[in-house]
């Protein structure tokens, strides 16, 4: 991370975060440092959650953390399917931004790799995709998901 901190010429610190003040603009950290800011991004894990209480999860799924391995994983798992000749059908968990995008570009990828249309189904704990965002950001989505 240091280095492409330096290429942005970003500052780089690799401490722990104790806290953060929303209010105040302020990222605390475990040192006593405090750290101001205008806007904040949070890299939340390198591991997916939940993973460990749910049966299966590391030995049948793509897990998307670490982010690093992913490409990986999706290649092996295609090598894996066409070696079978089998064509999959895809259920991505979460309706988030991400999860939505892992959809379409699951349904895009594969149906193209394995020459037909493939199943994709986009599992949420949430009535919508996307919660949370803008209701015209929502509908154009699920205008787009209906296509596909």
């Amino acid at each position: 991370m240091a280095p492409l901190a330096a290429w942005c010429r970003a500052d780089y610190i690799e401490k722990r975060v104790s806290k953060v003040v929303g209010n105040d603009n302020q990222v605390h950290l475990d040192d006593g440092t405090v750290v101001d800011y205008d806007v904040l991004v949070l890299n939340v894990g390198s591991r997916t959650r939940g993973g460990d209480q749910v049966p299966g999860v590391w030995e049948h799924s793509l897990t998307t953390r670490p982010i690093n391995d992913f490409l990986g994983k999706i290649t092996k798992r295609e090598e894996q399917l066409l070696a079978k000749f089998e064509t999959p059908s895809v259920v991505v968990c979460g309706a988030g931004a991400a999860g939505t995008e892992l959809a379409f570009a699951f349904k895009k990828r594969w149906s193209k790799l394995f020459g037909q249309e493939i199943k994709v189904t986009l599992a949420s704990s949430s009535d919508t995709v996307l919660r949370g965002f803008h209701p015209s950001t929502i509908e154009q989505v699920n205008n787009k998901l209906a296509e596909h």
